[in-house]
């Protein structure tokens, strides 16, 4: 299964965006759990102050995230891609905005995908202290049938259980870490007894039956010795 590129010329920006789609498989058969799209813009999450700290519906991380969907969508269909869900990319900041769940749902709607194609993977740093406004804003994106993921490579401190636990799609971990770990090897076996997918990015096809044993079902940017 080959990865997939695509670029992309941002209509109002006038900026080149790329789009790359990695293909999400299962790490010893190789089947299709989805796609990763990794893209070359981020949205910068940092403070600000004065004139800069304001933001509106016009320039706020719900419709920042809501062009990059209309993107992948584009991306995805001009290249024919078919691998579901695909899971993007989405700024922390993106979970304190009460525009993102209509947002997000009314530009999907003018697309070829539908809410449940799309995985929106937020860090892990924005769900560690419990905030229940956050919680809320996932709950809005699921009931506009979304999926979340939540990125687990730098940390993985996310309580997931109770009400988080059941709105959470997968989560994705860096397969580098997992042999010298056990805190991180715990989570994901408790994770996947939860039937919550399990990702490891740049896990190697040799370590297929150990990770499914530890419940890591499905690998991204695999890797082979040879």
């Amino acid at each position: 299964m080959r990865e997939l590129l695509q670029t992309k010329i941002v209509a109002h920006s006038g900026q080149k965006v790329h789009l790359r789609f990695q293909p999400v498989m299962h790490v010893q058969d190789g089947s299709s759990y989805g796609a990763v799209c990794e893209m070359s813009r981020q949205y910068e999450e940092r403070v600000r102050f004065g004139p800069a700290a304001k933001t509106t519906t016009e320039n706020g991380p719900a419709k920042w995230l809501a062009d990059r969907l209309l993107e992948v969508a584009s991306a995805a269909h001009d290249a024919d891609h078919r691998l579901r869900p695909i899971l993007v990319p989405a700024p922390t900041a993106a979970l304190f905005d009460d525009n993102t769940a209509i947002g997000c749902d009314a530009v999907i709607r003018r697309t070829t995908l539908c809410q449940q194609e799309i995985s929106l993977e937020f860090q892990d740093s924005a769900f560690a202290e419990g905030n229940q406004d956050v919680i809320h804003c996932v709950a809005n994106l699921r009931k506009r049938g979304f999926r979340v993921a939540i990125d687990m490579r730098k940390t993985w401190k996310t309580q997931l259980r109770d009400g988080l636990g059941l709105l959470v799609d997968s989560i994705r971990v860096d397969a580098r870490e997992l042999s010298d770990n056990e805190q991180l090897m715990d989570l994901c076996e408790s994770v996947g007894t939860a039937g919550i997918l399990v990702i490891a990015d740049q896990a190697n096809w040799r370590d297929g039956e150990f990770l499914e044993r530890i419940g890591v079902k499905a690998g991204v940017r695999m890797q082979s010795d040879c």
